[in-house]
């Protein structure tokens, strides 16, 4: 249906009275048929009743028309407001988020108890090395927990190379960015076996209390590795001083493979004492024992030949 540009309702019935409306009365007058003719104000009067028939029907189509009108209206307001809250709704979520990570980069801090004062005694503490390895579930050697290299490390301190210096570093196919102190290895560490026993069993103690701080060392790990430490204090063979140093080797090899395995998958329990490895350990050691003692007395002024 075409649509209709003027408002029928503001329209006026012509009096189709004059001469002005004579081609449309004398048709009528001349086709009507009855006794009676049909005057001039009769037929008048029936164009004013047919005008006002078909002005009805226009208004009745312009009334849907408007309305029809104001619902698109309602429609194409609701989805501009729709619109305009959606995208309102995503700015507040955007700002929202902004905030967020602003929130999140802020350095932050624990709470403290106002009634609590600093422990008698700080725990040393290794280089920012050692505990990367640890962090990272590597293997590090116990001279880093020791009395020796924890001074070293605190000694480090002091030195030019901030700690906030960062430096890249390869994890697997990623490059990231670490403290550089936390890459540095030290220089005069020494190997497991080199340490003496008091100096293993001060270290161990240290090493695991930092495993279990870390919150990324898996408890049953951690107690296994404390339980191997326990039964290589208890072994018979600690009784003596080479007996202390067949299992101070063994601690020193055993534990690196325990590192290494869990890379090849295949992970063992490290608190079983593995006794014919102990022993083939032992008799290398003594065998080294007896030829530098063998080499000592060659070397002796007096025992050599004249």
């Amino acid at each position: 249906m075409p649509r209709i540009t003027e408002d029928p309702t503001r329209a006026v019935c012509p009096s189709f009275e004059g001469a002005d409306w004579d081609i449309l009365l004398q048709p009528m007058i001349d086709a009507h048929v009855g006794d009676v003719p049909l005057t001039v104000e009769e037929a008048s009067q029936r164009l004013k009743v047919a005008w006002a028939r078909e002005n009805d029907r226009r208004v009745g189509a312009w009334n849907a028309q408007m309305e029809q009108d104001r619902v698109e209206q309602e429609d194409r307001d609701r989805l501009v407001r729709e619109e305009a809250e959606a995208q309102q709704r995503q700015h507040e979520k955007e700002a929202e988020d902004r905030r967020k990570e602003i929130e999140s980069k802020k350095p932050k801090i624990d709470t403290f108890d106002p009634d609590r004062a600093v422990s008698e005694t700080i725990d040393p503490r290794p280089a920012p090395y050692a505990l990367s390895k640890v962090g990272n579930l590597e293997y590090i050697e116990l001279d880093y927990f020791t009395t020796k290299g924890c001074r070293e490390a605190q000694m480090d301190n002091y030195k030019s190379i901030s700690h906030d210096t960062l430096a890249f570093t390869q994890l697997e196919d990623t490059i990231a960015i670490r403290p550089l102190a936390s890459l540095r290895p030290s220089k005069q560490i020494r190997n497991d076996e080199d340490l003496s026993w008091e100096e293993m069993l001060g270290a161990k103690n240290m090493l695991l209390s930092f495993m279990a701080k870390s919150n990324v060392w898996p408890i049953p790990h951690v107690e296994s590795l404390a339980a191997f430490y326990v039964n290589l204090e208890l072994h018979p063979r600690a009784g003596t001083a080479l007996g202390k140093r067949v299992l101070l080797l063994y601690q020193s090899r055993v534990r690196r493979e325990w590192f290494d395995a869990f890379k090849r998958r295949e992970g063992f329990n490290i608190s079983l004492i593995q006794d014919k490895l102990l022993f083939s350990m032992a008799e290398e050691l003594s065998g080294s024992v007896i030829f530098n003692e063998m080499e000592q007395v060659q070397s002796c002024p007096q025992n050599r030949n004249p």
